[in-house]
């Protein structure tokens, strides 16, 4: 499938805002789930204690371990922000003409492979539109006026809205590569350098 994209200043801004925002979650989520993990250091905490006959227990010792990864979850909202610039940078494209709506470009699709592409990049931008909204009413939750224990489905929903970013993140690198292999229009330079 050959196709003459243009990549406007805004939409190449959008993409690569969009680019360092979820790689750079997802790096604060396996910090999460790996070195920073919780409990993981809290029974480390407890275990080095013990060995010098200093005894807490395990909330206090869960107390210092979410001490000790606090600076990583600034990095997450950190992140979150710029993923919002992002989605933001996108609405007003897509306003200006620079872009087309994810939605309109599936519908306008020819081909099966570009179908595909389409859906693809349609359930990415809605992922990312889903967990966006979902990370901003938790972190806000008290703000405006949910009680921590009515609103932890959606900690949940965000949390598992990371497993479809992943699949689709994963499909869009090999779709591009695929399609820059095969068709050499350098959409990739296109995406870094613009249309020149």
């Amino acid at each position: 499938m050959k196709t003459n994209q243009t990549f406007k200043p805004l939409l190449r801004l959008w993409h690569w805002l969009t680019v360092f925002s979820i790689f750079g979650l997802l790096f604060t989520v396996l910090l999460r789930k790996t070195f920073l993990s919780k409990s993981a250091n809290a029974a480390i905490i407890q275990d080095k204690l013990s060995a010098m006959s200093i005894h807490i227990d395990t909330e206090q010792a869960l107390s210092i371990a979410k001490a000790i990864r606090a600076p990583m979850w600034e990095w997450h909202y950190i992140f979150a922000v710029i993923l919002g610039i992002a989605i933001l940078v996108r609405v007003i494209a897509m306003i200006k003409g620079d872009a087309k709506m994810p939605i309109f470009k599936l519908i306008e699709s020819q081909s099966l492979e570009e179908r595909l592409k389409n859906s693809v990049h349609l359930l990415l931008c809605l992922s990312i539109l889903l967990i966006a909204i979902s990370g901003a009413f938790y972190y806000y939750h008290d703000t405006l006026g949910f009680a921590k224990e009515s609103v932890k489905w959606v900690k949940e929903f965000h949390e598992f809205l990371l497993y479809p970013i992943v699949l689709f993140v994963t499909m869009h690198i090999v779709g591009v590569i695929k399609h820059e292999l095969t068709t050499k229009e350098c959409i990739v330079s296109k995406m870094i350098h613009g249309d020149e």
